[in-house]
C-alpha cells in the first residue's frame, strides 16, 4: 500500500523536556486514521512535525517519498488546525472570499478572481454543503458552518491528505454529526487521506479504519478491528479508572 507519511525513530521536546520518544509511523494512502491520547500526550505536536510547523531533535520524516526538509508540494496537503474557528468574528469577509483565499497561491496574490475561479469555490461550497451561504458574512455562521467553509478551503487546493486538529471542539453535537459524515464521505468516496487528532474517543473508534494511541511519550496503532488490544492501549494511557462511552451522533 502507498505510504504518504512515514515517521521512523522520532524524537521531539521542549527546551530539555522530552514529549515524544522513538515514534515510528505510517499512514497510508486512503487511510482515516484518528488520534487520540490525554490531554499533554503531544498529539498536536506530532501533526506539527509531520507539517513542518515543527523540528524534531532526532529521526525522520517523509512525506510522498520525500524528506520533509526537501519537499515543497504543501498543496497537496491539507490541515485545519485548533483555532480554525478562532478568529475575529466582525471581520468583513464573506464564505467565498473566504474559501477564495486558499487559489491566490495559484492564480496570484494581486489577480482578480475569474468566472471560472468562483465556479470552482461554488462546487466546492457545493460538497460541504454551504453553497447557499457563499454571500454570507463569515462572523455570521454559526461553529459548524464556520467548519464546514474552513474545510472547504482546505478542500479548494485538492490536498490528497487532510490533517486535523480536534476540530469538532466548540461545536454543537448536531453539527459534531454532520461534520463526522462529511470526513467518512471524503475518505469513501473521494479517497482523501484523513489524519484527525480528537478528544472524542467513543465517536472516532467508530468512525476510522485505524486508531494510534498516545501517552507515555510513545505511540501505539491499531486496526480498528483489534478491539482488545486497543482496550488495554487505552487502559495504559488514560488509566484504570476510565470509562469509554459510545455515543452516535
Amino acid at each position: 500500500m502507498d505510504k504518504i507519511v512515514k515517521i521512523r525513530n522520532l524524537f521531539f521536546g521542549y527546551d530539555e523536556k522530552m514529549v515524544l520518544e522513538d515514534i515510528n509511523l505510517d499512514i497510508h494512502r486512503g487511510d482515516y486514521l484518528g488520534i487520540v491520547g490525554p490531554n499533554g500526550s503531544a498529539k498536536s505536536t506530532l501533526l506539527k512535525s509531520i507539517l513542518g510547523l515543527l523540528k524534531p531533535q532526532r529521526g525522520s520524516i517523509e512525506i510522498f517519498g520525500r524528506s520533509i526538509k526537501d519537499f515543497k508540494e504543501w498543496g497537496r496537503i491539507g490541515y485545519v488546525s485548533q483555532k480554525a474557528t478562532s478568529f475575529n468574528s466582525s471581520f468583513p469577509a464573506t464564505v467565498e472570499e473566504v474559501v477564495s483565499a486558499n487559489l491566490f497561491p495559484k492564480i496570484g496574490l494581486f489577480k482578480s478572481i475569474k468566472k471560472e475561479h468562483k465556479e470552482r469555490v461554488f462546487e466546492t461550497l457545493k460538497v460541504v454543503g454551504m453553497e447557499n451561504y457563499r454571500r454570507r458574512l463569515i462572523g455570521n455562521l454559526s461553529g459548524g458552518q464556520q467548519q464546514k467553509v474552513f474545510i472547504a478551503k482546505t478542500l479548494i487546493s485538492e490536498p490528497e491528505i487532510i490533517f486535523l486538529d480536534e476540530p469538532t471542539v466548540g461545536i454543537d453535537v448536531e453539527s459534531q454529526g454532520e461534520f463526522y459524515d462529511l470526513l467518512e464521505r471524503f475518505n469513501k468516496d473521494m479517497n482523501i487521506t484523513i489524519v484527525m487528532v480528537s478528544h472524542d474517543i467513543g465517536v472516532i473508534t467508530e468512525k476510522v479504519s485505524r486508531i494510534a494511541c498516545m501517552g507515555d511519550k510513545k505511540l501505539l496503532v491499531h486496526n480498528k478491528c483489534c478491539r482488545v488490544p486497543f482496550s488495554e492501549a487505552l487502559t495504559r494511557f488514560y488509566g484504570d479508572r476510565m470509562n469509554m462511552l459510545v455515543h452516535r451522533h
